[in-house]
């Protein structure tokens, strides 16, 4: 018997390739603290909360190379924390004091979820004294008949995709205040250098409209 759906895994890398407009992240809501009267941020420390470290590093080194685009001055915090399990509270403030950082940007995975999407394909053969009929053995046979007959094949195709909830939040090292924050969720499965440069854009594009870089 045929089967009606096709079951597809199908990435994010094959989501660019259905649709250009398709992004890889989307933000989902952000904020901003009303009181904040620090300005634009000016020395950054940037974290991002991977225990994948090669995730880590390029992740790190992209935002850091994006913000120095827009004038801030900013660290990758593998160069000063290598190892993620020294990534404590306290010694990242200290460290922070003695380097003359202003804000850390801690960026971290919250939740991994997998979603389905189910797209129908139909399939219409019109024939004017005829119609087409699909045999489940692949082999098709054509009917003569009085009428004109219209067949309508429709066959639904599954895709699923891993989803990633990312928190991203600024902190300033001052007051120890968080001053802005961002969820986002980001496909995944497919080119970890496209996916990264997708949750950098959302986050820079943010962080422009909310005056915190130039």
């Amino acid at each position: 018997m045929q089967k009606k759906g096709k079951f597809i895994r199908v990435t994010a890398a094959v989501c660019l390739m259905v649709a250009a407009s398709c992004s890889l992240t989307n933000l989902n809501a952000v904020w901003k603290d009303p009181q904040y009267q620090g300005g634009k941020l000016k020395n950054v420390l940037v974290i991002g909360g991977s225990t994948n470290q090669v995730i880590r590093r390029i992740f790190e080194d992209e935002f850091t190379a994006r913000l120095k685009t827009h004038g801030t001055n900013a660290l990758p915090s593998y160069n000063i924390f290598p190892d993620e399990k020294s990534l404590a509270k306290d010694t990242i403030e200290s460290k922070s004091r003695d380097l003359g950082i202003d804000s850390l940007l801690i960026a971290r995975v919250v939740d991994r979820k997998t979603k389905r999407e189910i797209t129908p394909a139909r399939y219409n053969n019109y024939y004017r004294d005829t119609y087409f009929y699909d045999w489940p053995n692949r082999y098709s046979r054509f009917y003569s008949g009085p009428y004109p007959r219209r067949y309508d094949d429709q066959r639904s195709h599954y895709s699923e995709y891993e989803v990633v909830n990312l928190e991203t939040n600024i902190y300033d090292t001052q007051t120890g205040k968080l001053i802005w924050s961002m969820l986002s969720d980001t496909a995944v499965g497919g080119s970890s250098e496209l996916e990264i440069s997708s949750i950098i854009e959302v986050i820079m594009k943010s962080l422009s409209e909310n005056q915190l870089i130039n």
